[in-house]
This record gives C-alpha cells, sequence and structure tokens, in this order.
C-alpha cells in the first residue's frame, strides 16, 4: 500500500511593504517636525510666569544660574554676540534676520534673553545693561508659562 505524499498548504504571503511604507513617512514626518524648533538650553531652567502671551521656542541668549551666557550652546560675552549679530564676529552661527531684527526705535539688534530661574535679579540686570552698552536695542525676557 502506498500512502500519499501531501504538502501542506501553502499560507499566502502578507503584504508588509505597505506597512513599511507608513513607518517610514512617520519617522520622515517627526524628523521634520523635531527640527523646526531650536531646542532650549538643558542646563537653563527658564524663569516661570503665569500671565503671559504663548509663544514658540526663539532663537534666544541663555543665561544659567552662575550668569553664564550661551549662544547656541557656545559661550559668549555680551559684546562678541551683539557683535556676531551684527557680522563683526566669525566664530558665531549667524542668526536669521526674522529670528532677530532691528528695532528703529534703538537703532540695534533685537535680543531675546531666556535667563535661569535662579539667577538672581541684580545679576539679570547686570548682564542687561551689558548688552544696551553693547549696541543692543530692543530686549525681550523670554519665560515659560505656567499653567495654573
Amino acid at each position: 500500500m502506498k500512502i500519499p505524499v501531501t504538502t501542506p498548504p501553502k499560507q499566502p504571503s502578507e503584504n508588509t511593504i505597505a506597512l513599511i511604507n507608513i513607518v517610514f513617512l512617520m519617522l520622515i514626518f517627526f524628523l521634520i517636525a523635531g527640527s523646526l524648533t531650536p531646542p532650549l538650553d538643558p542646563e537653563v531652567d527658564l524663569i516661570d510666569t503665569t500671565e503671559a502671551r504663548s509663544a514658540e521656542p526663539p532663537l534666544a541668549l541663555f543665561v544659567t544660574a552662575t550668569a553664564e551666557l550661551r549662544y547656541q550652546g557656545v559661550v559668549v560675552t555680551p559684546e562678541s554676540f551683539i557683535g556676531g549679530l551684527r557680522g563683526a564676529e566669525a566664530g558665531l552661527r549667524p542668526v536669521p534676520a526674522e529670528a532677530l531684527g532691528t528695532t528703529p526705535d534703538a537703532g540695534g539688534p533685537a535680543v531675546r534673553v531666556a535667563a535661569d530661574g535662579a539667577l538672581p535679579a541684580v545679576r539679570l540686570v547686570e548682564i542687561i545693561d551689558r548688552l544696551k552698552q553693547a549696541g543692543a536695542g530692543k530686549i525681550t525676557l523670554v519665560t515659560e508659562r505656567k499653567m495654573p
């Protein structure tokens, strides 16, 4: 007696190309969305406010709790920062004109300062005075809005 040899039925192949395409598109989306805003300095814990307008995180001059000034991760002085904004210093990365414009009333570049909440107010005022003496125009203080 002969036993017939049977092969197991072939499983239909699953089409995973569509799933791979969707995952790839999601990856590209999150890479682009994550790079649109500049990162905040990790060593600066911003000043808390309860009543402020919401705005996107700007390109700003960060001041740490030890009064160290940083722009895009580079330690700067008020004079070198303003000089870099005016194009006199080659060591700083250029700032887009739409991020830091000039103010006609003050005549200098507008500066956004994001100070650490632990920085004493006296030191912050001294830094702002040095920025003004270096030629800064309008100075805006960036804070973090806390929800009640």
